[in-house]
This record gives structure tokens, sequence and C-alpha cells, in this order.
């Protein structure tokens, strides 16, 4: 759950919703500046369902023991590593590519980032991350070996194979070189990391901030930052766009529970509380 307090309570936005937003904005990826996504469908899908092992555990918000909200960063280590686990499984029954962008997603978060995502501590060497990541990344190796010799061989050649490689052996992109950096696994990667932030940012924010978000891959193996600047309560401007319309709504389902009596309030009562406040849509415009 993304957890915001608002007014007097909180919006819960679940994590599958957040990821369909990240969704939306895939597919609108690409313009003069910025590369379409390729592969497009696998990419989209990739960025829709990157976060599908929450289904089961967002279908209920969760109580901490000392009686605060768990959001999505406080989830128990070894769940987390099962939800992930099961849901880059699913996401590989229907398409292997983007079971592999997935599966580096689900690593990069407790890598760092694989360098692009700072505030995300490295948690490479520490129980159980350590033996996920290692298990992923060679299962990552195992994915792209697997596609060379079908429909998306195009994208599984040696700039892809040296980039995981050399990411898996050093975590960060900062010591790749340049063929390595310019991959076009590697530029999916940096797309979903733009598309998961900025529509974290979108439902995660009480009023929306000026901020930036990237590095965004956009053409000639280049990067750029954009910049998101609110021009109303729902409303921002992104400078550079790399979307190929301006400007278009996305939405994402919402619920607000009032204010509980804190630690007095069992989790069913907070799941009644839930499932009692109705859904409503949040609309967000970029310009």
């Amino acid at each position: 759950m993304i957890i915001t307090e608002v007014g007097d309570g909180y919006r819960f936005v679940t994590q599958p919703d957040h990821a369909a937003l990240s969704g939306r904005l895939a597919s609108h990826w690409g313009n003069e500046r910025f590369d379409e996504p390729a592969p497009c469908s696998a990419v989209c899908l990739a960025a829709t369902h990157h976060d599908h092992g929450w289904h089961d555990y967002d279908l209920r918000p969760h109580r901490a023991d000392d009686g605060t909200l768990r959001g999505f960063t406080n989830v128990p280590d070894e769940e987390w590593v099962s939800f992930y686990t099961r849901g880059i499984e699913a996401v590989g029954a229907v398409d292997t590519y983007a079971c592999l962008l997935t599966s580096m997603h689900a690593t990069g978060l407790h890598r760092g980032g694989y360098g692009v995502r700072p505030s995300i501590p490295d948690q490479s060497n520490r129980p159980p991350y350590e033996s996920f990541i290692a298990e992923q990344e060679r299962f990552q190796r195992e994915c792209l070996a697997g596609l060379q010799d079908g429909r998306y061989g195009q994208y599984a050649g040696a700039d892809e194979r040296e980039l995981l490689s050399k990411l898996h052996e050093t975590g960060t992109i900062e010591e790749l070189d340049a063929s390595a950096a310019g991959s076009r696994l590697w530029r999916n990667y940096l797309l979903l990391q733009t598309v998961d932030v900025l529509s974290l940012y979108l439902c995660g924010s009480a009023s929306l901030e000026r901020t930036a978000v990237g590095p965004a891959p956009t053409g000639d193996s280049e990067t750029a930052s954009l910049t998101i600047e609110p021009l109303g309560p729902s409303t921002v401007g992104v400078e550079p766009s790399p979307f190929d319309t301006a400007p278009f709504t996305v939405s994402v389902p919402t619920r607000t529970v009032p204010e509980l009596d804190g630690d007095s309030v069992d989790e069913n009562e907070l799941v009644a509380a839930f499932y009692g406040a109705e859904q409503r849509s949040a609309d967000f415009t970029l310009r």
C-alpha cells in the first residue's frame, strides 16, 4: 500500500493500482526526443505488472506490531521476498522479456537501483535479500540466454549480455562502458524506473511539489532529468516531456480512511474501515 496522510485520515493506493498507472505512462512514452519503448508491448507489460506480487498482500491494509500502518516501505523482509518472487513468476507466464525487466526491477530495489536510485539502500549482502538477489540475477541471465533465438533475439545481443554480467558483478552503472550503458535492456530498465518513480510521486503526494525524476532514457544512448512542476492541485508540467501527447490525464483508484484511535484499533477494524470507504478515482493531468 501507498499510504498518505490527508487531513484527518489516510489515503490508500494499492501497489498493483500504482503499477497500472506506471503502465499507462509507459504506453504514452516516446516522441521526437524520447525513443519509444522497444519491444513496446513487453516493456508496457512490465511497467503495468512490476508490482503484481503485491496483489494478495494488498487486499487488506496491515498494521505493524507497534500499531502503525504498514506502507510499502516497511513490509517484513521474508514476506517481501515471497510475494515478489510470485509476481515475477506470474509475469514470466505471460512474457519472458517482461519477466526479465520485472526481475531486474525487483533486485534493483535492494541494490540501490543499480546506481540510479540513490535513495534506495543497497541490501545485497543482507538476508534474505542476499539469496533473493543471487537467485534472481542468475535467473535474469538465463532469461536473456533463452531470448536469443526467439522473437526477442534482437534485444538479447552481446551488449545486453555484457550489461547483465557487469551489472551483476558491480551492482552499479557507473563502472559500465559505453556499449553496455547504451544497451536497449538498460534503457528499458531506466524507463521502468522513471515511470515507477513518477507514479509513486503522483500516488503518494498529499499536495504536489516540484521535483525531478530520472535519469530517463532519451535517444542516442543519452538520458535526461525530468522536472516536474505543479501547475494546479492535480496538474503537473513535465519538462522535457517524454510523452507522445500533452496534455493527457491518468487516474488511480483510492480509498480514504478516517483517522482511527491509534493502538486501540485492531487490524480487523482497519480492514472494515478500508472497505467501508468509498473507492474514488484520483485524476492527474500531465502537460
